[in-house]
């Protein structure tokens, strides 16, 4: 008798059916049994499907609207004129209509060396020059604006800062100069920054 085991292909491992059959076949009931596991054995196994995940889905987030930037503060525009009163020991600015911009206290000349009254403009502007005078040497003075007409010899007479005056604690408001209008360094700033040459300068009592 052949062992069926080696008669099925593709069935590994199934136990050889030789004491089922004897050479007479003396139990029927045992070729049922044969059926079965052979029956069994050829049922495909049932796979599991993947179980599916769910995908958040996206959520659209509106774009966030920019800020408006603030406008800086408008600057006040071109001087207009300027005014020195010897009396008062003050500039103003002007502006184009005659309304006022700026004031400030000056120093001006001394009676020995008086400033000039008269009508005048400025003739030229300095961002940093060297000042130089009978007793003085002043190697850099920035912000300088110098004044022409009536007829004044060039860079005689300018409106300028006086740091060496600050730093001695010297006040303003008081004749102080060889003839020039000097003022503090920050008046001088502002006044260098707003005024274009040719504007109209009067010293006046």
């Amino acid at each position: 008798m052949v062992c069926f085991a080696m008669m099925i292909p593709g069935i590994p491992g199934l136990p050889c059916l030789r004491s089922f059959f004897g050479p007479r076949q003396r139990a029927p009931w045992r070729a049922g049994w044969v059926l079965l596991l052979l029956a069994a054995a050829t049922v495909p196994t049932a796979v599991a499907a993947p179980m599916a995940v769910a995908v958040p889905k996206a959520v659209a987030v509106p774009a966030r609207a920019a800020e408006p930037l603030s406008a800086p503060p408008p600057l006040p525009g071109p001087v207009g004129s300027l005014v020195v009163e010897l009396a008062k020991q003050r500039i103003t600015a002007f502006d184009r209509n005659h309304q006022m911009l700026y004031r400030q206290l000056v120093s001006t000349g001394v009676a020995a060396s008086p400033t000039p009254k008269g009508d005048f403009y400025v003739k030229a502007k300095y961002k940093k020059t060297k000042m130089t005078g009978r007793d003085y040497q002043i190697p850099v003075v920035e912000n300088v604006m110098c004044l022409g007409g009536e007829g004044l010899p060039l860079d005689s007479i300018c409106v300028h800062p006086a740091p060496w005056q600050e730093a001695a604690g010297q006040a303003f408001g008081v004749r102080r100069s060889h003839g020039c209008i000097r003022t503090s360094s920050a008046t001088a700033r502002w006044l260098f920054g707003h005024t274009d040459v040719g504007t109209p300068v009067t010293i006046q009592n």
